[in-house]
């Protein structure tokens, strides 16, 4: 009777991991759909050679931001709206890099734990989002300009 109970348990405990990991990775298809999507409007018209790094944005509107090599061995940046096109294409160069980026975080509240640092998108302006938590354990959302560092916005909650 014991190991009847104790199968039973184990059965139950694979059925609900399984389960689980389903019901994600249906939950996250669309996401994939969209990066996998954004990466390749980026490869084709700003004709990037190689992808270094993607990330989803989702503010005001949705952007795949796309990192690579264009064929002269120039590092890209590439924004693509969710109607898969692109609205901006910068040379990394041309921008602050991500290691400065806390440089040009002015705020008088005091940052006790950066959470991330990741590109985004604004009023067609490229930026940097700072997402950290305050001496007060509030979450802010600091956003500095891409080509200058110049603030742009903060948002606290």
């Amino acid at each position: 009777m014991k190991k009847w109970i104790i199968f039973s348990i184990i059965m139950v405990a694979i059925i609900f991991l399984w389960q689980f990991i389903s019901i994600y990775q249906t939950a996250m298809s669309p996401v994939k759909d969209e990066i996998e999507k954004g990466v390749a409007v980026a490869q084709k018209g700003a004709e990037l050679q190689t992808v270094e790094e993607v990330a989803a944005y989702n503010g005001t509107n949705s952007y795949v931001i796309v990192q690579g090599m264009d064929s002269e061995k120039e590092e890209l940046v590439v924004w693509v709206k969710e109607s898969k096109e692109i609205v901006h294409t910068m040379k990394k160069k041309d921008g602050i890099p991500r290691e400065e980026v806390l440089n040009y975080l002015q705020t008088d509240r005091e940052p006790k734990e950066i959470i991330s640092i990741s590109l985004a998108m604004e009023k067609n302006t490229p930026l940097w989002e700072i997402k950290f938590k305050d001496s007060n354990d509030q979450y802010n959302l600091y956003y500095v300009k891409f080509e200058n560092g110049e603030y742009f916005q903060r948002i606290i909650f």
